[in-house]
This record gives C-alpha cells, structure tokens and sequence, in this order.
C-alpha cells in the first residue's frame, strides 16, 4: 500500500486538470492563428469597410499575437504544473508539515489570459461588426464567400 495514497491521488489529479487546462489554452491559441490566417486568405489581411485600415491591421495582428501568447500561457501552465506536482509530491513524502509559500505565478497567468481573450473577442467583434451579410435566420456570416480556390485556402490553413 502507497503511504498518504488519498493526498497523492489528489495531488495527481490537480496535475492532470492543470495539464488539460494548458493544453487546451495551447489550443485555443493555434486557433486563434489559424483563424487569422483564414481571415487573411479570404478576405486580404483585413476586414472590409473600415474607416481607418490602420486600426484594421492593428487588431488582426493583435489577434495574432494574442493567440502566440496563448499558445506560450499554455506551455508556461503545464510547465508550471509539473514543477508543483512534484513540489507537492515530495511535501507529502516528508513526516513533518511543510508550510508552501504562496506564488505569483497562477495570478500573472490568469492574467495573461485574460488579456489573450479579451484581445480575441476585440477581434471577433470587429470582423463581425465590418461584415454585413447576414444569414436568413439574422445570424452573421463571419466570412464572405471565398475569392480563392480551394486548393489555395487549404495551402494557407497548412
């Protein structure tokens, strides 16, 4: 039998939840690059009508960035729940109380990702605010139809 079984069995599963919580923020930011690359073979880089193109550019490569970071935020979670894991794991080996001091790294992150997402909606909302075509049910096409082959939209995706 595994001495202090329960605390490990915990410990390990708050391991495995950190790791799925940064895979999928890893994903989340391959997405958001992916999407701007769509959005920059469909629709030339930035969304049409706007009143100033600078502001246009600005926010799509925003977007870019934010998905970059979130992709680093998510490598930065599951490196930084491997380095507790084990912190935690030898705590509970020990026979005396271990007092762990508090950190600063799951507030910066949470941060980081808020702004990550924020910098996303900003970019959603101004591809859909520029766009005026709307479905039959009122729903917003978020992007027009394709001014490339299919050939050359999968080559971008690639």
């Amino acid at each position: 039998m595994i001495a202090n079984y329960t605390n490990h069995a915990a410990n390990e599963r708050t391991f495995l939840a950190w790791i799925r919580t940064g895979l999928a923020v890893a994903a989340f930011g391959f997405f958001l690059v992916k999407l701007n690359v769509l959005v920059d073979a469909v629709g030339s880089g930035s969304p049409p009508h706007l009143t100033a193109e600078d502001a246009g550019a600005f926010i799509a490569a925003a977007a870019r960035y934010a998905g970059l970071a979130m992709v680093v935020i998510g490598i930065a979670i599951i490196a930084r729940s491997g380095a507790v894991f084990e912190r935690t794991r030898r705590a509970i080996n020990r026979d005396e109380v271990v007092q762990i001091p508090q950190s600063r790294a799951e507030p910066l992150l949470s941060a980081a990702l808020a702004i990550a997402v924020v910098i996303f909606c900003i970019y959603l909302a101004v591809l859909s605010a520029h766009d005026s075509d709307l479905n039959s049910d009122g729903r917003i096409l978020w992007i027009r139809a394709p001014t490339i082959g299919p050939a050359q939209l999968c080559a971008a995706l690639a």
